[in-house]
């Protein structure tokens, strides 16, 4: 990216860096920031259909569900078929998370008017029936459908992810497991459980209470970022949501800027992190934190607390405080076997994720986490906060108010219905946060237990 930016400066390529630009931002999950720079390439040069494809899966990934519609609506009605078919793909995957299944259902007649019946329709068809809670016709559509041979791992790896939902809302707990195990085994990457146990052990040992109080730190204090950290599946989307429910709090999803931030400047000082922190100066860490807070700004929140829950912060969570000092730390924690088994059983990005598709891989990363979070809750240099799941749960009015008083916002009786609020989260707990807080998820592990030996071995605490 900092080669593009200096192309950029030069001002040759015309609009196509730019949209080299736009590209790299989406293959680093910053999608707001691949929206803006294909904006701008489109403001230099007219847009093809393909631009308008992409930008709307852009605001598709980043929860803007009526732009990305507004965009695939600029589409022309003669276009290719290969672009009619992806617009109306997206077009009712949007309609299906925005819970709009009539219209959702209109764009897969369009998607069925160029590519005839096919397994990708009864897929799509088939969330939209978990949409409005009819997971037994889900379930009979998805077991038809992904016996088909032939059918691509794109396609299979979904599929058997959402069978996987459905058999659990039935009480069919060996087949989701085993639907779910399908899914991951489609989904898995290479993992070293070595050498990521060696990277928790460099920054417990590189970032102590001594290096952090003599590492610079940025001179933007500014006091509206709160990172919530957990790890996926643990009640993170729960505690954003809660927050952005308040009057003066808002919600940006994930955020991974924090993450790539860290590998660009692994990269300027050709160290790997933490240790290339040693040699980071004020500029340096000052222009992090302006490319931060001008990523904060796009999202438009006026908001004294702005939350961004990204996956994996734990694992640079000692850049935060250099970077943005004025900053506040809130971590979620869950019970391990209930955390294990729901990312086990939920799609999780396996290139960036790549523990996520395996029991013992999950069950290291667990404690790697755990490991690093009891390390740095005692001594990060700003504000840090624990909400456990189940106190939340079992506690909602005195754990709410102790979070809020935790990020000096006044009580507020609406953050007990957050479920009210509507919000476009676009993680596996979308169709969570927006009903009220029930116990159902905890000890949930319970009907799974013959299939979570490796887990129950690592976190023996329970009866």
């Amino acid at each position: 990216m900092d080669d593009l930016d200096q192309l950029e400066a030069s001002r040759v390529g015309g609009s196509e860096v730019p949209k080299l630009k736009s590209q790299v931002a989406a293959r680093l999950d910053e999608p707001i920031a691949a929206i803006e720079m294909l904006d701008l390439a489109m403001d230099q040069a007219s847009p093809d259909d393909s631009d308008l494809i992409n930008r709307a899966q852009y605001c598709h990934v980043a929860g803007r569900l009526e732009e990305a519609l507004t965009t695939l609506g600029l589409i022309p009605r003669k276009t290719t078929p290969q672009v009619a078919a992806a617009a109306a793909h997206l077009k009712a995957r949007c309609l299906t998370r925005l819970r709009r299944p009539k219209e959702a259902e209109a764009a897969l007649r369009d998607l069925a008017a160029i590519e005839g019946r096919s397994p990708r329709i009864e897929w799509l068809r088939s969330e939209i029936d978990q949409s409005t809670g009819d997971f037994a016709s889900s379930k009979k559509r998805l077991e038809s459908a992904i016996v088909i041979r032939g059918l691509p791992a794109s396609l299979v790896r979904p599929m058997a992810f959402d069978l996987a939902k459905a058999c659990d809302r039935q009480g069919d707990f060996d087949g989701a497991f085993r639907f779910a195990s399908e899914g991951n085994r489609l989904t898995k990457t290479a993992f070293d459980a070595d050498r990521y146990r060696s990277e928790t052990d460099r920054m417990i040992e590189f970032f102590d209470a001594s290096r952090l109080a003599t590492l610079p730190r940025s001179s933007r204090v500014e006091d509206t970022p709160v990172f919530v950290i957990g790890m996926p599946r643990s009640g993170t989307s729960l505690v954003e949501q809660i927050i952005a429910t308040h009057p003066n709090g808002g919600g940006i999803g994930e955020q991974r800027m924090p993450l790539n931030l860290a590998a660009r400047i692994a990269h300027r000082h050709g160290t790997a992190f933490p240790q290339c922190l040693e040699g980071i100066g004020l500029d340096e860490l000052d222009d992090a934190a302006d490319t931060y807070l001008a990523m904060q700004a796009s999202f438009k929140q006026d908001a004294d607390r702005i939350v961004n829950k990204a996956l994996g912060l734990d694992r640079v969570l000692g850049l935060l405080p250099l970077m943005l000092p004025g900053c506040r730390i809130v971590h979620v924690t869950r019970d391990p076997l209930d955390n294990v088994l729901s990312m086990f059983l939920h799609s999780l990005r396996g290139d960036s994720l790549a523990w996520a598709c395996d029991l013992d891989d999950l069950v290291v990363a667990r404690q790697e986490h755990d490991r690093l979070m009891d390390h740095f809750s005692s001594i990060l240099p700003v504000p840090f906060h624990q909400v456990r799941y189940e106190d939340l749960v079992n506690q909602q009015e005195k754990v709410t108010e102790d979070l809020l008083h935790f990020l000096r916002l006044d009580p507020d009786p609406g953050c007990l219905n957050f479920h009210l609020t509507r919000r476009n989260v676009m993680t596996p707990s979308h169709d969570q946060i927006d009903k009220p807080m029930n116990p159902a998820a905890i000890g949930r592990w319970r009907n799974y237990e013959r299939h979570l030996g490796p887990a129950i071995k690592a976190f023996a605490t329970h009866d």
